[in-house]
């Protein structure tokens, strides 16, 4: 039975992605030093880079997630900013006027699911149907001494427990900070979006059944995370600018044990630090 933390066509979709990125990078420079100007001097067009990470995260999930398009859309208000005079008075309040309402939706969204424990198992891949396709080519990944990766909770058959808010994680940090404790003993996952904002977990007083996965999406921000020592953590992370302090002790890290967290996502010019007391 394999534990796997992401689909193999995201990635290979993500490296086809990075590819034609950086051919358009690469002829636009050649173009450059032949004397071609296609594009004149004045224009600032250094906050594509943001967009183009944008595309290549997307690319990663088959543009089903919603990070992507913050992060592009961050591009492409900054390329405005920068080569349109006095557009910061009109372009930003259409932004947050635009985050507002995917906030609402995505509240919406996460209210009309609760009770649907099928899926939250499908979105953060925590069912036994997962277990029929990988989600990442870790070869053999049987649970054994060697490996040290467990596989994922075999008792899913039966009836599936009802769900509470403290099950599903839904926390959205933007110019400000998320504070919260979870109590839940079935712990499913959820999603952690922190924009110029932090959001800081603390797990030590909660369980999981098998497994359970948190997509972060952060852009200039940060994430701090407390796990019981009896939990495995497996950080399958893109850091852009970025970075990820495990602040546990090596014994803790390195223990086996059949509760795994799974951290997955973006970080873009922000931190993620893991600890367990």
């Amino acid at each position: 039975m394999n534990i796997n933390i992401d689909q193999k066509p995201n990635k290979a979709n993500g490296k086809v992605m990075l590819g034609v990125i950086l051919l358009l990078v690469g002829g636009f420079w050649l173009l450059r030093q032949l004397n071609v100007y296609l594009i004149p001097d004045y224009i600032d067009l250094n906050p594509l880079w943001l967009v183009f990470i944008g595309l290549w995260i997307g690319s990663r999930n088959n543009f089903q997630k919603a990070n992507w398009v913050i992060v592009t859309g961050l591009g492409l208000i900054f390329l405005v900013t920068c080569n349109i005079d006095n557009s910061d008075g009109f372009i930003w309040p259409i932004a947050l006027i635009g985050l507002g309402f995917w906030i609402i939706m995505r509240k919406k969204k996460t209210g009309d699911h609760l009770g649907d424990a099928d899926y939250w198992d499908k979105k953060y891949k925590t069912g036994v149907a997962d277990t029929d396709k990988p989600l990442a080519d870790f070869g053999d990944t049987t649970y054994s001494s060697a490996t040290g990766v467990p596989p994922t909770d075999s008792n899913t058959t039966g009836t599936t427990p009802p769900l509470s808010h403290d099950d599903i994680l839904d926390a959205t940090a933007i110019f400000g900070g998320v504070n919260k404790s979870i109590f839940s003993k079935s712990f499913r996952g959820g999603d952690i979006t922190n924009i110029f904002g932090g959001t800081e977990l603390d797990f030590t007083h909660a369980d999981i059944n098998g497994r359970a996965v948190i997509d972060i999406t952060q852009v200039f921000g940060g994430t701090k995370i407390i796990v019981p020592s009896n939990w495995q953590v497996i950080v399958d992370m893109s850091a852009i600018f970025a970075g990820t302090d495990d602040k546990r002790m090596k014994s803790v890290q390195t223990a086996k044990s059949d509760k795994v967290l799974i951290i997955k996502g973006v970080s873009l010019f922000a931190g993620l630090e893991i600890r367990s007391y």
